[in-house]
């Protein structure tokens, strides 16, 4: 591989930014099978209210993961802007709900920074790292702990959903 290829490969864009409130994070683009507007809920009985229910997705039932409620922002209307990004992880797809999708851009842009451990919350927000780009600080989201309180619904649980397919 020439010089030149091998740059550009270590630049990949490899993070996608999302906004969730006013606080920019990302999440790796390997991870994400598919960026989505928000689709039907059907909620389920459950004791976690961050995980707003599960939805017909490509043939799929996924369970619904509201980050705004995760990081305890108040709920807030789903707009134009609203999108769910479908991850997978651990053998299953996870949506995630996030306030905007922002842009993509590479970790080999900036260099990770290490986050301190703020409150007793901070395993259950999943952030792992930092990165600066465009000026301002982005949180690096750990995908398997993000989906950790969706893996309480097995799928056995999951109601039979009518296909949204002709």
């Amino acid at each position: 591989m020439s010089e030149g290829r091998a740059y550009s490969a270590t630049l990949a864009k490899d993070l996608i930014r999302v906004e969730v409130g006013t606080v920019l994070y990302a999440l790796e683009v390997a991870r994400i099978r598919e960026i989505v507007n928000p689709l039907p809920v059907i909620e389920l009985p459950r004791e976690r209210p961050f995980v707003l229910g599960v939805s017909d997705y490509r043939e799929h039932v996924v369970a619904i993961v509201d980050l705004r409620c995760l990081f305890g922002l108040p709920a807030q209307e789903t707009t134009r802007r609203t999108k769910w990004i479908i991850l997978e992880t651990a053998g299953m797809l996870v949506g995630v709900v996030v306030d905007a999708v922002l842009d993509v851009f590479s970790s080999a842009e900036a260099k990770q920074r290490e986050v301190p451990v703020l409150d007793e919350r901070h395993h259950g927000r999943g952030i792992t790292s930092a990165y600066r780009h465009d000026n301002r600080l982005v949180f690096l989201l750990d995908a398997e702990r993000l989906v950790e309180p969706a893996m309480a619904i097995h799928p056995g649980d999951m109601p039979s959903l009518p296909s949204e397919a002709p």
